[in-house]
């Protein structure tokens, strides 16, 4: 079994990949919703905020990914990554996936990179102007940084 991990974490988001119980990987994601106000607000619908839909519609590409690299996702409830985030008082939306019959070529990394990208593809339009969004995916560090600084704009 491969017990192959990876994680994307600041103060904005994480994303994390990490062994479960048995042959399965468990997947966690989750977004700061109270770190993202600045970018969004004015920005969404009654009922509607931008970055927890992203993080739904993220998701959701995500299990037709992780079933294109021939694995299983299965939804799991309570998420499996608390441990990893220092939760503060500010509200975070979280989602959490097990996968299971990997391949033997599966990356944990490639999961985490695929996530991140695309709910910063489904999010960032909405918020910063486009010839403001980085072409290529940033460390956590940078891109907390980047936002940071897009927040105080």
């Amino acid at each position: 079994m491969k017990t192959d991990s990876c994680e994307y974490i600041n103060d904005f988001m994480y994303f994390i990949v990490k062994p479960g119980d048995g042959q399965a990987l468990v997947y966690c994601s989750g977004v700061n919703i109270t770190r993202f106000t600045p970018l969004t607000s004015g920005r969404h619908r009654l009922g509607q905020n931008i970055v927890m839909k992203g993080l739904q519609s993220s998701n959701l590409d995500l299990r037709s990914f992780i079933l294109s690299l021939g694995a299983e996702p299965k939804t799991i409830r309570g998420g499996g990554c608390r441990e990893e985030i220092h939760f503060s008082d500010a509200l975070w939306n979280s989602e959490s996936l097990l996968i299971e019959n990997m391949p033997e070529d599966f990356s944990a990394v490639e999961v985490v990179r695929f996530s991140v990208k695309n709910f910063l593809r489904i999010v960032l339009p909405q918020c910063v102007p486009q010839g403001e969004i980085p072409e290529e995916l940033l460390g956590p560090e940078s891109l907390q940084a980047w936002l940071d600084s897009r927040c105080k704009s």
